[in-house]
């Protein structure tokens, strides 16, 4: 099964030209969509009422918005600029046109673009956890506000006995404040009930144990914790990826063990825990992954490479601008720019300008035009 998902994965980005005009084709059918609606309730609705709808026109536009920011996070920054250029253009028709004459801030406000760019500027910078936080946090926003929390620990007076018994709650906030509840508790008696906890149904709740496995720094949760890396979540596989990195030297040993098992999880896992670790193991088991079957692993290990910044690992980053995966050569050029002299980034990144990739190609000539500048 898990071959199949790797080939299936393997197709997808073999065929990544096709998929990138399927993605703007999606997009430019959503805005072209949004702009007739527009224009018809603007200039050739037959209800008389037609003009309180001008306030709901912008959400129309939130479906692409959100698209691209989705599908293309680095042209966030872009991407909100446009969106506010455009505001105050709709604003000022909208004035113009004798509409109504309400200020822009309040255009903004009632529309709803701020939720649109706010969600732009999450999607660029690619933090799930972050993200979800703050979509809670927004759907929370018209509820009662409760009273200052006590800490966690406060609420259970500090019973160990009562936080394990919310521990197997059926509530899921119960389970979360005994978590947090372990996670402020200096004993050594929260390892055990934290593993179990790894196999929460909730994914926030096995999150949140990771964590609390890592700030014991003891060598007992290591193992669980890479066995975490084959979580069906992501931002979960990537927080028990994090806490063994920050674990240091103690986890060094079973990681690099660990670059041999079959799961392509379990291998990037690994990966971004030599990159998070404040104390990296040699480079050595790090390059022989760049031959890696799996197109994650390869990503991966090129990205860490070039973020350890050893210059011997060069002449392998520079035959990784050669990967059959476009993701994995993009990487490879951050890496050389971020290592090598000009000289060497030049030669490698020539070659890189004809690539059958044009996002490859985008990069390559992006990376020559500054150094050409500088």
């Amino acid at each position: 099964m898990q071959y199949l998902k790797e080939m299936f994965f393997q197709y997808i980005h073999g065929n990544r030209n096709i998929i990138e005009a399927g993605k703007l084709f999606t997009i430019g059918l959503f805005a072209l969509a949004s702009l007739v609606i527009s224009v018809y309730f603007l200039f050739f609705s037959p209800y008389i009422g037609f003009r309180f709808v001008y306030a709901f026109i912008p959400h129309l536009y939130l479906i692409p918005i959100i698209l691209l920011a989705l599908w293309y996070p680095k042209s966030g920054v872009k991407l909100v600029i446009v969106i506010l250029g455009l505001l105050i253009l709709f604003w000022f028709f909208t004035n113009v046109l004798g509409y109504y004459t309400y200020t822009p801030l309040f255009v903004i406000l009632y529309t709803g673009i701020d939720l649109a760019t706010i969600m732009v500027f999450l999607l660029y910078i690619k933090d799930r956890r972050f993200v979800e936080a703050v979509i809670f946090d927004i759907i929370e926003r018209n509820k009662e506000k409760p009273e200052k929390s006590q800490p966690f620990l406060e609420k259970f007076r500090g019973d160990f006995d009562a936080i394990i018994k919310a521990l197997g709650s059926p509530e899921e906030n119960s389970r979360e404040e005994a978590v947090l509840a372990l996670a402020d508790l200096s004993d050594e008696r929260i390892i055990l009930p934290l593993i179990s906890t790894l196999k929460d149904k909730s994914p926030q709740i096995r999150r949140l144990a990771c964590e609390a496995l890592g700030n014991t720094n003891s060598p007992k949760v290591i193992k669980p914790l890479v066995d975490v890396l084959t979580d069906e979540e992501r931002y979960v596989r990537e927080t028990a990826a994090e806490e063994l990195g920050r674990l240091g030297k103690i986890s060094m040993p079973t990681l690099i063990k660990s670059l041999d098992n079959p799961d392509w999880r379990v291998r990037v896992g690994c990966i971004i825990a030599f990159r998070v670790s404040p104390e990296p193991p040699e480079t050595d088991p790090i390059i022989r992954l760049l031959s890696d079957r799996s197109i994650y692993v390869r990503r991966e290990a090129v990205k860490t490479l070039g973020r350890i910044g050893d210059r011997r690992v060069l002449p392998y980053l520079i035959n990784s601008t050669n990967d059959k995966d476009s993701g994995v050569r993009i990487r490879a050029i951050r890496a050389v720019v971020k290592i090598g002299n000009k000289d060497e980034i030049i030669t490698a990144l020539s070659r890189c300008t004809s690539d059958p990739d044009s996002a490859v190609r985008f990069r390559a000539r992006e990376e020559l035009n500054r150094i050409n500048v500088n």
